[in-house]
């Protein structure tokens, strides 16, 4: 047998060791599941560590490494299958406990599955101590940013249509950088916020949008750092870098790795340059949005379109506070205050939120009856409006400039709504000296006008829709937050505004001197007596009392004002006379329109300073001789006066060097063709008023200046009118037509026909381009306004283009406007008026309504 155990032994010692290795199981069993026990609860103990460390990191916006979440999920794997191992070990020990049938075949069976299982045990304490002590040091990290960066928005109510034509404007493939613009507090944040979380919906089409924050003082290097935290680019050394290196950074992020980005910078207040932030203004799939209070950063940041976020509508900003009260269960009287209360805000979402959050706890009829006294008389005083609205607002006026911040007070006093005429306003900061004339008059009204333009590009004035935009109101809010920075003293001066109070004397004044602009627009005073609380001075430098009921005004009142600058006491019809006027030696400007003075006052002679007098509408007023004084007056207004031109004036006129601005009176023939061999004073003439006239229509359509003629009683027969068309005009070389050679009425914005009986037509109107407004009254032999027949020979007639108010009054025998049809683009409707014509059945058309 010999022979055979060479073959045999390498068997029977791999069998023999196997044996071993099985006896060794068995014999460690017990042994093992209690270490591998003890190393399971090591491990979940790790695992429970870092878990605790996991959600701490991701409760930072954090993200487990991958690392770490492999390692977590081997864990909860092997943690699950040896306490299905411990669980097959205890019924493995039951039953080998229980008596056995058959001892010989149990203990067989019993062995060998006791050998497998002391090895699986031996295998999970192996898997289980090379997962145990890893001992990570980072187990979150920072994850890659989001394309878009969801921000949280409240409800909005009036915002969907915006929205939805920015939204479209933004997705158009040439449209690259949009602004944004309005009133602080209209909403312009919010509406950037709906504009950002809706990149969510096509974010595969962007690889990153960034939102920047900027403020009042424009920080480059702030704006860089918020860019750079959002591509994270900043690491430690990033703060000590120069402007131009992180611009360098962010320009390389953008250019090759995130090229298709959208920018939002919100809250710009000037231009910012965008190369020097760093941001490529290259390729066709970047966006650049932003917000602004300035309609001319929309320009000097190149916006290929700029977006107005205006006011609610009514019913919009209704339903807005009705969500910030929660007032659906109100009673119809606080329901009726509520609307009233709303309606104070104007629209502005702002003043809606901060007044609604104020009145939300609020139940009582009582209580919101005095909330609106409050809004009423006091609203500065109302809870939250000064810290919550005044202060926001208040952050565009203190973006102005000196002297635009103060042509912005003064617009304070003129009374609530109130919608006040550009080129008058202009006319009242030159009189107050806040614009220079030194180099003319023309350049200091371009100026008046761009402050106008500034003013209203900060959203603190806002222009009328009407009359070609001619006229500027203040938001109620607006207004608000300006008389409060103007009822206290600021650099030596404080207004005094009592506007519609109801006031029936002067209002008591504890300091005059304190006081240097007054006004008392539209009330009921009377008269103003000698009152001995009066100073020996005041400060007065401003004085608005139009629209009262004066009578007499006692000498000593302008005594004590001699620093009284601009004086306004128009339409105090019972005024005849003004007494003590001498005494203002500092008058700049005067005011006595609608009043009925009959005779200028003595005292006006000494007033050398006085550089513009109105005396338009003064029914009354015998002679204006004494202006021969007012060597320094640049503007004079006796438009509609009963104190009209003639010879005598003309050459007192024509001997005030200063002048520059003129509207005037006619009602004799002789002393019109004077007046048009004036070239000087009828080239500044920019009013005109013929009462009583036979017309040279050729002469009064070469004023070049003229904007306003109204013509009583006057009389134009239809000779004279085709003699001066065939003298003005010369046939074109290339057809029949009429071409001009020197266009009448080419400036004329108004016409007032009134009574002139022997009048047909008003055919001489298409001369008139920018003619916006007509009235016609008791014409009783006007057919027509326009005679086709005659405007056929003219070229490229296209009247009433941008007319906007037509008054047709008492035409008898009127039955046609031009012949069967005519449009009126700009024509409102409210502003139409067309009584006793019952011949005319063609009725005006405003096209694209």
């Amino acid at each position: 047998m010999s022979w055979c155990w060479p073959v045999v032994e390498p068997c029977y010692k791999s069998a023999l060791s196997y044996f071993c290795v099985k006896v060794g199981h068995i014999w460690k069993l017990k042994k093992n599941l209690v270490l591998l026990r003890s190393a399971l609860d090591k491990l979940i103990a790790e695992r429970d560590d870092v878990l605790n460390r996991v959600n701490a990191g991701e409760l930072k916006g954090e993200q487990r490494l991958a690392t770490v979440a492999k390692w977590l999920s081997l864990v909860q794997t092997i943690e699950t299958h040896t306490y299905l191992l411990f669980d097959l070990a205890s019924s493995r020990t039951a039953s080998s406990s229980s008596p056995p049938q058959d001892h010989r075949l149990s203990t067989s069976g019993c062995w060998f599955s006791t050998c497998d299982l002391s090895q699986e045990v031996f295998k999970k304490l192996t898997q289980v101590q090379s997962l145990s002590g890893q001992g990570f040091q980072d187990v979150t990290e920072q994850p890659p940013p989001p394309v878009v960066q969801v921000r949280l928005c409240h409800q909005t109510v009036g915002l969907d249509a915006t929205l939805d034509k920015t939204w479209e404007t933004l997705r158009k493939d040439d449209f690259r950088i949009l602004g944004i613009y309005g009133m602080g507090g209209v909403g312009k944040t919010t509406l950037l916020t709906l504009i950002n979380n809706k990149f969510v919906g096509v974010k595969n089409e962007f690889d990153v949008v960034i939102w920047v924050e900027s403020s009042k003082d424009t920080d480059v290097d702030k704006i860089q750092d918020a860019i750079g935290e959002r591509l994270r680019i900043c690491d430690s050394n990033w703060s000590t870098h120069s402007r131009t290196k992180k611009a360098g950074e962010i320009s390389r992020v953008l250019r090759q790795i995130k090229p298709r980005f959208v920018l939002l910078l919100d809250d710009l207040w000037e231009e910012v340059s965008l190369t020097a932030i760093g941001i490529p203004l290259l390729g066709r799939k970047y966006k650049v949005v932003f917000t602004t209070r300035s309609k001319d950063v929309c320009s000097t940041m190149r916006a290929n379109e700029d977006i107005e976020v205006q006011c609610l509508a009514e019913s919009e900003a209704w339903d807005l506070f009705k969500l910030k009260v929660r007032c659906d269960g109100f009673n119809d009287q606080v329901s009726d205050i509520a609307k009233k209360i709303a309606a104070k805000c104007c629209g502005l979402p702002l003043a809606i939120e901060v007044i609604g959050k104020t009145l939300a706890s609020k139940t009582s009829v009582d209580q919101w009856r005095r909330a609106l006294e409050t809004l009423e008389s006091y609203p500065s005083e109302f809870k939250g409006t000064e810290e919550g609205i005044f202060q926001v607002l208040k952050l565009s006026y203190d973006n102005l400039e000196i002297k635009d911040a103060k042509c912005f007070q003064y617009c304070a006093l003129f009374p609530k709504a109130y919608y006040i005429k550009q080129d008058e306003l202009v006319e009242y900061w030159i009189g107050e000296g806040f614009i220079d004339e030194k180099d003319g008059r023309e350049r200091a009204k371009h100026r008046g006008y761009e402050i106008i333009d500034t003013l209203v590009g900060a959203g603190l004035l806002l222009v009328d829709g009407g009359e070609s935009n001619k006229k500027v109101y203040m938001h109620d809010m607006i207004r608000e937050m300006a008389l409060l920075i103007v009822s206290k003293i600021r650099d030596g001066e404080r207004f005094l505004v009592k506007t519609d109070a109801g006031l029936s004397q002067l209002p008591d004044v504890t300091d005059w001197t304190t006081v240097t602009k007054m006004s008392l627009i539209n009330n009921e005073i009377k008269s103003i007596p000698e009152d001995p609380e009066f100073p020996d001075q005041t400060s007065l430098v401003t004085l608005f009392l139009q629209n009262n009921k004066l009578v007499d005004i006692v000498s000593k009142f302008f005594l004590v004002m001699s620093t009284l600058v601009v004086l306004d006491l128009s339409w105090n019809l019972q005024i005849t006379e003004l007494q003590g006027i001498s005494e203002l030696v500092s008058l700049r400007l005067l005011n006595l329109k609608g009043t009925s003075i009959k005779y200028l006052p003595e005292g006006l002679r000494v007033l050398s300073k006085l550089i513009h007098l109105n005396l338009e509408s003064t029914s009354n007023l015998r002679s204006i001789g004494l202006i021969s004084e007012l060597k320094r007056l640049q503007v004079l207004r006796f438009y509609g006066s009963a104190a009209a031109l003639d010879c005598c004036l003309l050459k007192i006129l024509d001997q005030l060097k200063g002048l520059q601005f003129l509207t005037v009176t006619v009602n004799n023939d002789s002393v019109l063709k004077e007046f048009f061999r004036s070239k000087r004073l009828a080239g500044m003439t920019h009013g005109l008023y013929l009462e009583g006239l036979k017309i040279p229509f050729a002469a009064v359509g070469e004023l070049s200046s003229l904007h306003k003629l109204e013509m009583v009683n006057c009389d134009i027969t239809e000779s004279e009118w085709e003699g001066h068309r065939r003298d003005q005009y010369a046939p074109s070389t290339s057809s029949n037509q009429i071409t001009p050679m020197n266009p009448w009425f080419k400036d004329l914005r108004a016409v007032v026909i009134n009574s002139c009986i022997h009048l047909k037509d008003l055919t001489w109107l298409v001369y008139a381009p920018k003619l916006e407004s007509l009235s016609v009254e008791s014409s009783p032999k006007m057919t027509e306004l326009i005679n086709k027949a005659k405007a056929e020979g003219v070229a490229g007639v296209n009247p009433f283009q941008e007319l906007q108010v037509l008054r047709l009054h008492y035409l008898k025998e009127l039955r046609s406007i031009y012949g069967s049809q005519v449009s009126f683009p700009k024509l409102k409707l409210n502003k139409v008026e067309i009584e006793n014509c019952p011949n005319l059945h063609q009725r005006p058309v405003e096209e694209n309504r």
